[in-house]
Parts: structure tokens; sequence; C-alpha cells
């Protein structure tokens, strides 16, 4: 059976890594994958992301040809109108109608696509308008259809009990997740929603540190906005230079619309040379850094938001903790499902003196940093496998 994926941008633009390594591993147990992205940029930034080219249909969110067919779908078919009016009636407020009706072109576009390439499931991840794309391509097409949720899309609520409804299986990444969506939509269909985690690869072999030399390296790989707390960290790091901790760099390898502001703040705090933000990095860079034991510590400073937005599951500290790298991060969202059992060091959100602590721990004490890295990578094999959770995944779809 041929599967088709939709997703925000990947395999193209800097986004999505995650997606992007659970789609390798779909192709990788023998899947006849085609992805279609909501609205791809033309840049391909990851080395990875190109193996999926050749799976992948680049279209734009809107053209002529798309708008063509569109219309011509609203001439002659009653069902368009059907499908438009519940959007109307099930978009919880203007804003939410409006973005779903932004993807509602090539939504009908895509339902050609898949009727052309006999496709026999839809795929999406994020409950927000590439589930609203998947919810309209499998109504007019007549194919079955699921979803991923993730954080941010569920707090949302773009449509999500009736998309629910409409979908053979909902995948969330987390219990906290679950939760989340069942006190939204009501326990009517709770026996639809799985969790089953994100996952990573296991490298069989990495570079594991026994002894720090030279400058302790500190990695936050995390886009630079609100919910990942930079802020807090640049606290931190400010009270270890008070103390007299100098010997460490710390990394910010990420963009977003914080940077600036942070960068700025961290000049004025005369900690530039303790702190750089050398932009995104390429995935496949990070994780060769990772392997070769280049990285000390990744920290992810993570925050529940005044607006409530929190993390899922962060793929980037899986990626760390399967190759050896010691985390450290907030009791916020659904990281603790993550980091229990001694695989990280968990501490509370917004608190600089925390995640200074929690670094020294890291930087002086290697007997506990070497339990935890094994700990960690054992719990990576076990639950947030990407080729375990691939074919959990692929079950459901096959059911």
């Amino acid at each position: 059976m041929r599967i088709i994926y939709i997703t925000a941008s990947a395999p193209w633009g800097k986004g999505e890594t995650f997606i992007l390594e659970e789609m390798l591993e779909v192709k990788n147990q023998g899947v006849d994958l085609l992805i279609i992205p909501r609205n791809p940029p033309k840049e391909i930034f990851h080395k990875d992301a190109k193996e999926l080219l050749k799976n992948s249909l680049w279209l734009p969110l809107i053209d002529l040809k798309i708008i063509f067919v569109f219309l011509y779908s609203f001439l002659i078919k009653k069902s368009s109108w059907k499908i438009l009016s519940v959007l109307l009636k099930e978009s919880r407020n203007y804003r939410i109608f409006f973005k779903n009706l932004a993807v509602l072109p090539k939504a009908v576009y895509v339902a050609g696509v898949i009727r052309k390439n006999n496709i026999g499931h839809i795929h999406c991840h994020w409950g927000a308008t590439t589930a609203t794309m998947a919810y309209v391509a499998a109504k007019i097409a007549g194919v079955p259809w699921s979803f991923t949720l993730h954080r941010w899309d569920i707090k949302e609520n773009n449509m999500l009990a009736e998309k629910v409804r409409s979908a053979i299986f909902v995948r969330c990444i987390s219990e906290h997740g679950k939760r989340e969506l069942l006190a939204i939509i009501g326990k009517k269909y709770e026996s639809k929603v799985a969790v089953i985690h994100m996952g990573v690869s296991v490298p069989s072999q990495v570079s594991m540190k026994n002894s720090r030399k030279g400058l302790f390296t500190i990695v936050v790989p995390a886009n630079i906005i609100e919910v990942k707390g930079h802020k807090y960290l640049i606290d931190a790091i400010e009270s270890l230079v008070r103390d007299g901790v100098k010997e460490f760099e710390c990394l910010f390898y990420g963009d977003g619309i914080l940077r600036e502001k942070l960068a700025n703040d961290v000049k004025k705090r005369r900690l530039d040379g303790f702190i750089k933000m050398p932009g995104a990095l390429p995935h496949e860079r990070l994780i060769e850094l990772y392997k070769n034991g280049k990285i000390d510590c990744v920290v992810l400073p993570s925050i529940t938001t005044p607006s409530g937005e929190h993390e899922g599951i962060p793929v980037a500290l899986m990626e760390a903790m399967a190759c050896g790298v010691p985390v450290i991060s907030t009791n916020t969202g659904a990281i603790p499902e993550l980091l229990s059992g001694g695989a990280g060091i968990l501490v509370k959100e917004k608190s600089g003196a925390d995640l200074a602590k929690a670094i020294k721990t890291i930087m002086f004490d290697q007997e506990a940093a070497n339990k935890m890295t094994q700990v960690a990578r054992k719990k990576i094999e076990d639950d947030f496998n990407v080729e375990k959770n691939t074919r959990a995944l692929l079950k459901l779809i096959y059911q």
C-alpha cells in the first residue's frame, strides 16, 4: 500500500528534522512513500533530506493550477460545498477558519494526486492546518487517514474533535499529550488515541568521554523562541561566571525571533566570550559532533509560556542521549517522561540557579555524568528507538 505523508515543510527547509528521521525509517521498512509538504521553501538544508527528494512532491501552497482545480471542484461537486460548511461549523473561531480556508485549495488538489497515484492511506504530522489538508483530501479521495499530534497543535484545537472522529487513529507522542487531547475532546474516541513516541536512531558506537579536556562545551539545539527558555540559561551562565567557573563555552544552535534580543542581552551582560549564537546547524553535523564526543552537555531550558505553550518530548534531547551526551532540561510538558529514572537532570523551570547547579554536576562529577548517560542510552534503545516506534506506527496504519 502506498502512503502519503503530509508535513509542514519537510523534507525542504530547516525544521521538522524529527519527522525526517521517521520518514526515512518508513522508507527503510519498505513502504512506498510519497511526501507532500503544506508550503515548502526551496532550500534543502539537511543532508538526510536529500534522500527523500525522490519520494517527495514539491507544490506551492497556491498557484494557478491549484486554483483552477479548486474552482472546478466547487462548480461540479456538492461534496466540496459540504466540506466548506463543515470547516466553517467546526472551526472554533474565524482565525482558525481562515487558516483552514487557506489550505483548502491545495487539499482539493492533493485529493486528485491521491487518486492518480493509487494512495491507500494519508498520515500527517501536526493537528493544525496540515491535518486540515489531510482531512479534506481523505474525504474527497475516499481514503483512510491518521495524524500525529505534538504539543502546540493540541492547545490550538483546530477542529480536533471532528478530525479525531474522522481519522482511523490519532497518535500522540506522549502520555501528557494524550491527557491534554482527551481533556479537549472528551473520552468518546479514546480508543482511537495511541501513544507512540517519536524516535531516533541509536548509533552502534559513540565516543563516551571519560575525562574532560579543554573547554567544556554546552549546546542548546533549539529554535530561539520563548518556549525554549534560552534567557534562563543566560542567567545560569552569568551565575557560573560569577562563581569563577570560566573554562566553558555555550553554543545556541538555532534561529528564531528572539535571537537578536538575546544576543543584545548577552553582550550587555558581557557574556559574549562564553555564549555564542552560530545559527542553525545541519542535522547530520550536529549528530556527528555528538558521536565524536565534541559536546559535553546538552541543555534545553524549556518553559511553559504565559499562553500555555510547552514542550512535548523533545527529539533534540533524545538524539543527545542516544549518543552518550548528558542532558539537562526542565520539569515542563512531557519532558519528565523522557528524563525520569536518572536519564537526565530535571530542574525547575525559569531557574537560572538550578540550571547552573545542574551544569556544575555534569562538569565536576564525572561518575554521575557517566551513570546518567548509560541510563539515558538504555532508555532511548528501549522506548525511543525510531525503528521500533515506526514499526508500531505502521502497524496501526496497516490494521
